[in-house]
């Protein structure tokens, strides 16, 4: 694979992610709710760093985790706790739960 093939993206403080050029966790979520049936509008996506942008962006509700850099946190419908204090707990109960979407 050439180099030009390659996306580098950073998905933590020390970490980057590298995909093949154009693939995208938007991308993987929209087909994952294809093949499931279901409209993006059911679906939520949550997420905290820069590789996380097109899968809250196509969502039709984004979480954003309490560590999540502001980025992320703009594009989200709600913030909740960070990783280390129950976010995704906080997503269940105040999204999923509560029928916000």
């Amino acid at each position: 694979m050439l180099s030009e093939d390659i996306a580098m993206i950073k998905s933590e403080v020390s970490g980057l992610e590298l995909t093949a050029q154009g693939v995208e966790k938007g991308q993987c979520l929209a087909h994952l709710a294809q093949n499931l049936n279901l409209p993006m509008e059911q679906i939520i996506a949550v997420g905290d760093a820069d590789n996380d942008e097109s899968m809250i962006r196509e969502a039709g509700f984004g979480v954003a985790m309490g560590n999540a850099n502001e980025n992320i946190k703009g594009l989200a419908d709600i913030i909740v706790a960070d990783n280390d204090h129950g976010g995704c707990a906080q997503a269940i109960d105040d999204v999923l739960l509560a029928d916000k979407i």
